[in-house]
């Protein structure tokens, strides 16, 4: 069981880096999977301006986040003003009923740390479980379009007077 409570979203450091990179989700969420572990990445994961954190429950990493130009896809539309946010759960806690606890602890800290005007949300339009969880966050659609590397599309997901949704549960 997840609670907010036990929830900390933290810098991430180069143990959950390393870690993150050995996930592997399931067909079709294998979209998702990273890139191969190696130094660059890694590197890439820790600079500061991509604002990675890593989520963890207990000193248990479950997760992580992305603050930032991260969270955007090429061929979107991002003009407008708001905080894009990547996120991605371990792949042996999906579908288990832990993402609105997980999401919620998430967009709580974007709001408590950046004090954006507005979220923002990058999916996959196939990942029905992420954007039904999204829909519960109050997040609505605000564009769609093709991936440009990939046969997807995407949805972008919006959510403005980013306020704490209070999601303990």
């Amino acid at each position: 069981m997840i609670n907010t409570d036990e929830l900390a979203v933290r810098p991430l450091t180069r143990d959950q880096a390393e870690a993150l990179l050995t996930w592997h989700y399931p067909a079709p969420y294998d979209f998702y999977n990273p890139p191969s572990k190696n130094e660059a990445v890694i590197n890439n994961l820790l600079d500061p301006k991509w604002l990675f954190h890593g989520v963890s429950q207990q000193d248990n990493f479950i997760g992580y986040a992305s603050f930032g130009e991260d969270g955007q896809l090429p061929g979107g539309h991002y003009e407008d003003d708001a905080l894009d946010i990547g996120l991605g759960l371990r792949p042996d806690l999906t579908g288990q009923g832990f993402g609105l606890v997980f999401a919620g602890a998430i967009f709580n800290f974007a709001v408590e740390r950046f004090a954006p005007t507005a979220l923002r949300l990058t999916v996959a339009e196939f990942n029905r479980r992420a954007l039904h969880l999204y829909l519960k966050l109050s997040f609505r659609e605000q564009s769609a379009f093709w991936h440009s590397r990939s046969r997807y599309r995407v949805l972008i997901g919006y959510r403005r007077n980013a306020g704490s949704q209070g999601l303990d549960r």
